[in-house]
């Protein structure tokens, strides 16, 4: 006997009554499952409802293979056939009536502004997500099903649930039948959508609020649709239209000018980091002539020790290159919290040893070839003398 499903017919009944029809010990806590419950199991993409039973907290709600749907508490006392008082969580459960709601109006949108059908939903928190029998979308087709979907809810349409069999549904415009027998529970809103759908809704359309597409990515050669409903898609607006009204006055410009003000600078940038480049290859010569100098004599090696600090890591990359092309001449760069370590091919010790010797004695993680080692998460404590240690744990390796 599987337990009756009190929401089906009453989306906004947030206490009800009920007998115990069986306690059993999991993994999780006490199971309980009921005769009759208001509670919404996790299924069809919408997550469950959450509140009490008897003032104990329902942690998670579950439908089993039997359709059975076994509420999870933690604490538990009422025995089989004691009546029990069940609260819903309101809040959480509107705010997925108005996501379940406008999970339907997108779908319906879809398919009236650009016959793409929806293959699956899921339901979260905030952002719900529809995954879209299509390769790709461009911005015209999004606008004009966010429109249309927006349109149907500032009509404020009456949304109706009946249960039809199937040679019933075949007179009417269902978007999607399950592959089964028997009653069909159809969720209708107005003359814009018609589906089968277990799931909690809304009594209006306009109590949806408002429905924001997000975003658009591909994904398994369909199209995973991101949208938000009600609070969060108002929240949500609020915060991209501070930061536009933050970026315009940055960039001097309209809201609408930003893309335009952003990709030229991202080309001025382009243009100085290539100018960059050319002057840092200029500069070279005399950067490792300088480095030279300063180079340490320790055993048969000569050492060069930079803190490099702010330097482009690439540019550090090819002047220890550059340098370690010298006789006998071991690199080591310092910058943030890593160290880049380059070694001359007949240096007695090669870059990759390096690394480890310092990783093992000093600290930090990394590692590398014989000519080129880099070493990150150095902790802030270990760089104020990393040198003079560095220095020596090489000073006695070279002695060996």
């Amino acid at each position: 006997l599987m337990t009756r499903k009190l929401y089906q017919d009453d989306s906004c009944l947030w206490e009800f009554s009920s007998r115990v029809r069986d306690v059993r010990s999991g993994e999780k806590g006490f199971e309980i499952i009921l005769e009759a419950t208001a509670f919404y199991p996790e299924s069809g993409g919408q997550l469950a409802d959450r509140g009490t039973l008897d003032d104990n907290e329902v942690r998670a709600v579950i439908l089993d293979e039997e359709d059975n749907i076994i509420h999870v508490c933690r604490d538990w006392k009422a025995l089989p056939g004691t009546e029990v008082i069940g609260r819903i969580d309101k809040e959480r459960r509107l705010e997925h009536m108005r996501q379940h709601t406008g999970q339907h109006i997108l779908s319906g949108a879809f398919i009236k502004a650009a016959n793409i059908a929806t293959v699956s939903a899921h339901l979260g928190d905030p952002e719900c997500s529809i995954e879209l029998d299509c390769r790709a979308l461009d911005d015209e087709i999004l606008a004009r099903v966010e429109t249309l979907a927006n349109e149907v809810v500032r009509d404020n349409s009456g949304i109706d649930i009946g249960y039809f069999d199937r040679e019933e549904l075949e007179k009417l415009q269902v978007r999607k039948i399950p592959d089964r027998q028997g009653k069909f529970r159809i969720v209708s809103i107005g003359e814009h959508d018609r589906t089968a759908c277990g799931g909690t809704h809304c009594q209006r359309t306009g109590e949806v609020g408002l429905i924001k597409i997000i975003g658009a990515e591909k994904i398994r050669n369909r199209v995973r649709l991101t949208f938000l409903t009600g609070a969060a898609a108002v929240t949500d607006g609020i915060l991209k239209n501070n930061v536009a009204n933050r970026l315009s006055t940055h960039l001097t410009c309209h809201i609408k000018d930003i893309p335009e003000a952003v990709e030229k600078l991202r080309s001025q940038n382009a243009e100085l980091r290539g100018e960059i480049g050319r002057l840092n290859r200029e500069l070279m010569p005399f950067e490792i002539e300088k480095l030279r100098q300063k180079a340490v004599a320790i055993g048969p090696c000569r050492i060069i020790f930079e803190n490099r600090e702010g330097s482009d890591p690439k540019t550090l990359r090819n002047l220890a290159g550059e340098l370690a092309k010298d006789t006998g001449t071991i690199v080591i760069f310092m910058f943030g919290d890593k160290l880049l370590i380059a070694a001359s091919t007949d240096a007695p010790l090669n870059a990759a040893g390096m690394a480890s010797l310092f990783t093992s004695k000093i600290g930090g993680k990394g590692g590398g070839n014989p000519a080129l080692a880099q070493i990150g998460n150095i902790a802030e404590e270990l760089r104020t003398d990393c040198r003079e240690k560095f220095l020596t744990l090489l000073g006695h390796e070279l002695e060996k």
